[in-house]
């Protein structure tokens, strides 16, 4: 279904083979880069798997109807700091996130990083990687039936591909663990998701999807890596151009590759480089529209738009891509599917627990309807003894005090100020 853009030729079981060879997540990052661009990219901003070089599409006969909220009404409601659309917000990259990224493989190649393996990210006071686990999951099965109504139960590798993409936000997991096959949800590895893509048909589909979540779990694990630090962020946030942090923020939670499930389980045909992109980018800025029109999206540890100087620049800038994208996709004949794709964030956001919890800093119960669900759905067993014991011992060290390392708070970039003013 994909517009092939890929060098690789093969099978995903064929490239997940070469990828859980690599022996350092700098190794496992040039190798995916490799196979999707080929060993003739200069790594410049023209490189489409860290960077999305667009270009506006030109118009064609509509496949879906355009969105209410859009260009043209956005004025009238108070998202992300209330300032409405701004005409002509530049997309274009003003920073090459190669020498940023490879700078914090090389520190976790290193050894950094096992300060952070492991740990809660949830930040919801999980006691057990069980429970975060399951919480996650349960976002799962809500954001699948809010892209794809019926179909949340109907396909297994689907739910599987998401809860691959969701589990790496709530939880620091190692890249080469993932990939490697270590880390097993509900005893399933990559290995057998790689597998079931294969034997489901996906054909060069599933390349896509593999490469997409190999790029998130190096983007996710980075981050955390980097947290606090005033370094990749600070980087991405330091202009009133907000087009860098835009990718970066869709790539960090493997909206593109998402978009391919939701394209397949809505049989849409074939899809674009550019309606996946626009989709997914439209997909993770309106969820950050709807939280901040609940007060939550100031409570995000990485927020695209934070910068203290530039803080109401880039929030109207922004909602102004997210306003282009959807109007866009619209324009350019994009499937009915991928357009509700990429609004659907201000729908969930209001529906799903997720962003209450996030909203009241604890867990709400887990509805028993819901429980079921997921035991019938994923299994009994969320992680294996050894992940448990990893997550309990970082909680200890959280737990210690002064010395102890505790994940989230300030980016050191300054709060957001994208909430409904006055409120």
């Amino acid at each position: 279904m994909c517009a092939d853009v890929l060098h690789y030729p093969g099978s995903a079981t064929e490239a997940l083979a070469e990828l859980a060879s690599c022996r350092t997540t700098t190794e496992l990052l040039e190798s995916a880069h490799r196979m999707w661009c080929g060993p003739a990219c200069g790594r410049t901003v023209a490189c489409t798997f860290l960077h999305y070089p667009r270009a506006a599409p030109a118009p064609v006969i509509r496949r879906a109807g355009r969105e209410r909220y859009n260009r043209d009404t956005a004025g009238l409601f108070q998202l992300m700091g209330g300032d409405g659309y701004a005409e002509d917000t530049p997309q274009t990259h003003g920073t090459n996130l190669w020498p940023l990224l490879l700078g914090i493989t090389a520190r976790a190649d290193a050894g950094e990083g096992e300060r952070i393996d492991y740990s809660d990210w949830a930040r919801k006071g999980d006691a057990t990687a069980a429970e975060v686990v399951a919480y996650a999951c349960r976002d799962v099965l809500q954001w699948v039936a809010s892209w794809s109504g019926e179909h949340f139960s109907q396909d297994p590798t689907y739910l599987r591909y998401v809860a691959a993409s969701t589990i790496v936000d709530d939880l620091c997991i190692p890249p080469l663990d993932l990939v490697g096959g270590r880390f097993r949800l509900y005893g399933h590895g990559v290995d057998d998701l790689v597998a079931a893509m294969d034997e489901e048909g996906w054909g060069h589909d599933a390349v896509h999807a593999l490469l997409s979540l190999v790029r998130q779990w190096v983007y996710q694990y980075a981050e955390k890596l980097d947290h606090g630090q005033g370094g990749l962020h600070a980087r991405l946030n330091d202009s009133t151009g907000i087009w860098d942090a835009c990718v970066f923020r869709m790539h960090s939670a493997n909206n593109y590759g998402c978009g391919i499930a939701v394209a397949r389980a809505g049989d849409t045909g074939p899809v674009s480089f550019d309606w996946l992109m626009g989709s997914g980018m439209a997909d993770a800025i309106s969820m950050d529209l709807a939280k901040s029109a609940l007060d939550v999206y100031r409570l995000d540890a990485h927020q695209p738009t934070a910068n203290g100087e530039f803080d109401a620049v880039r929030q109207q800038a922004y909602h102004s891509v997210y306003l282009d994208l959807i109007d866009d996709l619209v324009e350019s004949g994009a499937p009915e599917e991928l357009v509700h794709y990429g609004r659907a964030g201000l729908q969930y956001v209001q529906m799903m627990e997720r962003y209450h919890e996030r909203r009241l800093g604890r867990r709400l119960l887990l509805r028993p309807a819901v429980s079921a669900r997921l035991r019938g759905l994923f299994g009994a067993e969320a992680v294996e003894p050894w992940v448990e014991g990893r997550y309990r011992a970082q909680r200890a060290r959280s737990a210690a005090g002064p010395a102890g390392w505790v994940p989230g708070g300030p980016t050191g970039l300054g709060t957001s100020g994208a909430y409904v003013r006055g409120w």
